[in-house]
């Protein structure tokens, strides 16, 4: 009898052992490998591709053509307000000068609005379809690496700006560290200017 005790006591030992054992190896054939991961400065690539180069030439010569028509009606304006200054104030000469004045200067301002509002915009877009774009690079270059994810790392600029700049980018900056072998920036702007 005592030895039927033992053996069932055995024969339980055995049964836990072995329940661990098997628990303990199917946790280790779920458990998840480590993430192979890349990196990539997002900032680096949208402002230094063929594509943001050529979008940018395009837009200063846009620039540049709007300060032309602003300048001549700066020039105007100026003009006007000379000759307002030599006329007699409430005369019917100073108060045709004065609305011709105050009408060209709201078209004037109205005008820098419209130009200011359309460069907003169209920068959003841009911005945006390029962002678009650096992703699917992103995501085709990780699988074509074999890696599980690719974070994003913005350099901060020191000194900043501003302690607003400076507080605001450290909110923002999530990381801190990683070894320049994962960094994918070089590879990700060379296969989005390939991708023209």
């Amino acid at each position: 009898m005592k030895n039927s005790k033992q053996i069932g006591v055995v024969i339980i030992i055995v049964l836990v052992v072995l329940g661990a054992y098997q628990h303990g190896k199917l946790n280790a054939i779920s458990a998840v490998a480590p993430a192979k991961i890349g990196v990539v400065n997002v900032t680096s690539v949208l402002e230094n591709c063929k594509k943001h180069k050529q979008w940018q030439e395009k837009m200063q010569a846009e620039q540049s053509e709007m300060k032309t028509q602003l300048g001549k009606m700066e020039e105007e304006l100026k003009t006007l307000e000379t000759n307002l200054k030599l006329r007699t104030p409430g005369s019917e000469d100073y108060l045709k000068l004065l609305g011709e004045l105050t009408e060209k200067s709201a078209i004037a301002d109205a005008k820098q609005k419209i130009y200011q509002d359309k460069v907003n915009a169209e920068m959003q877009r841009w911005t945006e379809g390029l962002y678009q774009e650096m992703l699917k690079v992103v995501g085709d270059m990780a699988k074509e690496k074999g890696l599980d994810m690719v974070i994003a790392d913005e350099l901060l600029d020191l000194p900043s700006p501003s302690f607003r700049d400076f507080m605001l980018t450290i909110k923002t900056k999530k990381m801190l560290y990683y070894n320049t072998n994962y960094d994918l920036t070089g590879d990700v702007l060379a296969a989005l200017d390939k991708a023209e």
